[in-house]
């Protein structure tokens, strides 16, 4: 009964939310080549990465650094972090939220493995 109450609950807030709670929040404009992440909820993003080894973990046995691969956060709720200054290559990486979390980059298909986790893998050219 109660579950029925909850599904009854979230259908008529879906009815009265409208189309745009699942239309997605369009990527802001940006020059140069940029990682993106929407996470409008989040306290920290950092991106962990073959080139930041993997936000200094490698190199301090295991413990990321908060502060390699921070993100910076635009008032929509977009995260990004500049890479034009990479070498060509391909490289994996992930976003690390709330200083816990790991998420693969939503947008790109292109995946591998990392300790466990799925990563994303991209390529830049120079």
């Amino acid at each position: 009964m109660t579950r029925k109450i909850n599904l009854t609950i979230i259908l008529l807030f879906l009815s009265t939310a409208g189309c745009s709670l699942f239309i997605p929040m369009e990527r802001p404009l940006e020059h140069g080549n940029r990682l993106v992440l929407w996470f409008p909820g989040a306290s920290s993003v950092q991106v962990l990465s073959d080139w930041n080894d993997w936000g200094g973990s490698v190199a301090a046995g295991g413990i990321i650094n908060p502060v390699n691969g921070r993100m910076e956060k635009d008032a929509s709720g977009f995260w990004s972090m500049d890479i034009s200054d990479l070498a060509g290559g391909v490289y994996r990486y992930a976003f690390y939220v709330n200083g816990y979390k790991w998420i693969r980059d939503p947008v790109n298909a292109e995946t591998a493995s990392y300790e466990g986790h799925t990563v994303s893998v991209i390529m830049v050219q120079n």
